[in-house]
């Protein structure tokens, strides 16, 4: 039953390249707006990224917003997408979106708000390096994207948001521990926030020390935390650790989250089992039968249901 953790995903989620890029292509679209947390005031650049969790790409171009707050993102494939909302000087904004293919539906537009980091200065100078450092990022230059990061810091030390850069930097090139060190000096300035507690976590994740991603995960308020895989992580170490009361909150947010995640109903049915709680393993089991009937677990699902619905 057990299962060993998604690290190859997490390093996928945060540091792919785009060449799954021809499978996120469909029929759905969605729309938003994005706002000054304070003021109210529409955000124009702000960059829209968007991951298909099934397609494990990147919809590119990555859309921005324009000069109202306004961004689209046409022929989109169904199923769930994580959308990160990033602008220099403001604290990057996750979340995670169905999108639905069938012909009439209707796509409510997203609202975002962003609230702007305090202690920094951003000039058009600054801007204008740390989107070729993100260019070359996202070109996989990341050597080259690296150190262009390093020398806008150089020039600029109060400029502490380039240290998450950094830090994905040298996660991308499997730097974990160098990762880490720039991820704790950014913890420093922004210690409440859940996107570098959780950029931490996972970074201790890929450089498998569990104890260190669990206290780190455990940190972060259960309610912020938005990325499915981070939560299928979590619940999957906790299982892995025989703490399956506690692992059972996790998957079932990430199927609140994802609907179609299939693995993480099939880790909630697994687990519901072994707490012995069988009706909610039983629903759990057929909701993952229904959506991956091609699975290598679909076997071992369909005989516990299959075990328990004979059973009076």
């Amino acid at each position: 039953m057990k299962k060993l953790l998604l690290i190859a995903a997490l390093a996928i989620i945060l540091a792919v390249s785009l060449a799954a890029q021809s499978g996120v292509h469909g029929k759905g679209k969605v729309k938003g707006k994005v706002l000054d947390d304070k003021t109210g005031e529409p955000l124009a650049g702000v960059t829209v990224k968007l991951y298909s969790v099934r397609a494990l790409g990147y919809f590119t171009p990555y859309p921005k917003t324009e000069s109202d707050g306004t961004w689209k993102a046409l022929y989109l494939r169904g199923g769930s997408w994580n959308i990160d909302f990033e602008k220099a000087g403001y604290e990057t904004k996750k979340i995670s979106y169905r999108v639905d293919e069938t012909p009439g539906s209707k796509q409510v537009e997203i609202e975002i708000r962003l609230a702007k980091i305090e202690g920094i200065a951003l000039t058009t100078d600054i801007v204008a390096e740390l989107e070729k450092g993100n260019q070359l990022f996202v070109d996989r230059k990341f050597a080259e994207a690296l150190k262009a990061y390093e020398e806008i810091l150089a020039k600029n030390p109060d400029v502490f948001i380039i240290y998450k850069n950094i830090g994905n930097c040298h996660f991308a090139m499997e730097h974990y521990d160098l990762a880490i060190a720039s991820y704790l000096k950014l913890h420093e300035k922004q210690p409440k926030s859940a996107e570098i507690m959780t950029l931490i976590g996972n970074s201790y994740v890929n450089a498998k020390d569990m104890e260190k991603a669990m206290d780190w995960y455990g940190r972060i308020p259960f309610e912020e935390i938005k990325d499915i895989d981070t939560l299928y992580n979590i619940g999957a170490n906790l299982t892995n650790n025989n703490k399956n009361d506690l692992a059972v909150k996790y998957f079932k947010r990430a199927v609140e989250l994802d609907a179609g995640f299939a693995e993480a109903y099939y880790q909630l049915g697994m687990t519901y089992t072994a707490l012995n709680q069988i009706p909610e393993a039983l629903e759990a089991l057929k909701k993952f039968m229904e959506l991956a009937p091609e699975s290598p677990d679909f076997g071992t699902a369909k005989a516990i249901v299959d075990a328990f619905s004979k059973v009076k």
